[in-house]
């Protein structure tokens, strides 16, 4: 129990977080639609495949691993090396954001017109990617409080985040929207706002409170830097390649959807109106239960590597279990909800029919949806890389042949058939691999 308790704890508080976060969060999004429209948000929302290219390729895998890193070398009492591996990793990170956001500046008028199909797209990408470095560095340290079991600092600074979003683009809608290049680009603006608040506040934070680490280092334990970077790089670089394979396969899915449904309807405009639909308001009410599950996730991948890393396989098997049950029981929750209120959210927060139709439909994912996410974090922190981008990779491609062959005939219902199966292969494969671990 008393093991427990800091982790239910930290997730209570990450859930919190991020509860109150997706409610501001969707009130942004509900004022987008009504002051920019669904087309815009569209056009805002297609700048993301290269945006979280971005996060993949500087960060994504080296958080997740310094999060490992830090639990092991605080079970062991040697947290002096894991406040080393953070600096190491802030460092790697720093380089990595300024070298592809120097690219994808420099080349955003190529990237938005061959790839995005969209040239309103590029002072949003612009913008977008200049606030990278900022993001990666929060993160580093995001990954670092997590593994310490610290989850105060990523839940004060993601709550400031999206305040400090919101707050930025209703300022700037009443002073500055006329002004602006595209109206989307009032959503990027508010975005970098927030993202450069929440960086201050995480590295004042962290600054202030770095020697106050409760966990002392055992006398004599030290490890070489050159063993730490070792083994954040044997660590990391599968994880990022794990991130970039997926996200790639991602990217190549969010830019084909657009194009695909074109083919269907005819017409350029409705076709990222519908995508704007999908990706602006649909999803982000269909993931809204997932503030709980990434919120366990978050805290489940350290104590996994912990308990791993102590040979405790009773505390193991309990991690693993208790968590699935929870997220079925959420996910069969979270379908019948949707199931039933889908044409009332529709109507109400967005006044669009077609938004409560497709919810409905997207309801059907949750069970599946919210398990395979935390069978893919337990299967993450058993050091079982390899499997899972093996699963998210044939899942996304399961998404793309429907998107390539099935959307140009069916029109957005080939979307749905292709998100659907994709989940149910990959909830299938994450807990037979899990089950033979375990």
């Amino acid at each position: 129990m008393k093991n427990a308790s800091p982790f239910i704890c930290g997730t209570v508080i990450l859930t919190i977080s991020n509860f109150l976060s997706r409610l501001i969060g969707f009130y942004n999004r509900i004022f987008l639609a009504g002051m920019i429209g669904a087309h815009q948000i569209g056009i805002y929302q297609l700048i993301f495949p290269v945006y979280l290219l971005g996060f993949a390729v500087c960060f994504q895998g080296f958080q997740i691993a310094l999060s490992k890193i830090t639990a092991e070398k605080k079970a062991a009492g040697i947290v002096d090396a894991a406040k080393t591996t953070l600096r190491l990793t802030i460092l790697l990170t720093m380089v990595l954001c300024f070298i592809f956001s120097f690219f994808c500046f420099v080349y955003a008028d190529k990237i938005c017109t061959v790839f995005l199909h969209e040239p309103a797209c590029v002072p949003c990408l612009r913008l977008a990617v200049l606030v990278l470095p900022f993001v990666g560095v929060k993160n580093c340290i995001h990954g670092y409080c997590l593994g310490v079991g610290n989850s105060y600092v990523p839940a004060l600074s993601l709550c400031l985040e999206q305040i400090s979003r919101v707050s930025s683009i209703f300022l700037l809608s009443i002073f500055l929207i006329e002004k602006m290049p595209v109206a989307a680009f009032l959503a990027v603006c508010g975005m970098a706002v927030g993202e450069i608040v929440s960086f201050f506040f995480t590295v004042i934070y962290y600054l202030l409170h770095k020697k106050s680490d409760h966990v002392k280092a055992e006398s004599g334990s030290t490890v070489s830097k050159r063993s730490l970077c070792y083994e954040l790089l044997s660590l990391g670089i599968p994880l990022t390649l794990n991130s970039l394979s997926v996200t790639l396969l991602q990217s190549v899915q969010s830019i084909l959807i657009p194009m695909m449904l074109y083919r269907f309807y005819g017409n350029r405009y409705r076709s990222v109106e519908i995508y704007g639909i999908l990706s602006g308001m649909v999803l982000p009410f269909i993931m809204f239960p997932s503030t709980i599950t990434n919120a366990l996730s978050l805290m489940l991948l350290p104590k996994i590597s912990a308990a791993k890393a102590e040979n405790n396989s009773a505390y193991l098997r309990r991690c693993a279990i208790l968590p699935i049950i929870f997220c079925l029981i959420l996910g069969v929750g979270a379908l019948g909800g949707f199931f039933v209120l889908a044409p009332w959210i529709g109507n109400f927060f967005f006044h669009n029919k077609l938004c409560g139709e497709y919810l409905r439909l997207l309801s059907f994912l949750c069970p599946f949806l919210y398990c395979s996410s935390i069978l893919s974090t337990i299967l993450n922190g058993l050091g079982k890389t390899k499997d899972t981008l093996l699963h998210n990779s044939v899942s996304l491609v399961i998404q793309i042949c429907f998107i390539l062959f099935v959307i140009p005939l069916y029109g957005v219902k080939g979307y749905f058939g292709g998100l659907f199966l994709s989940c149910l292969f990959l909830c299938w494969a994450n807990y037979r691999k899990l089950k033979i671990v375990i």
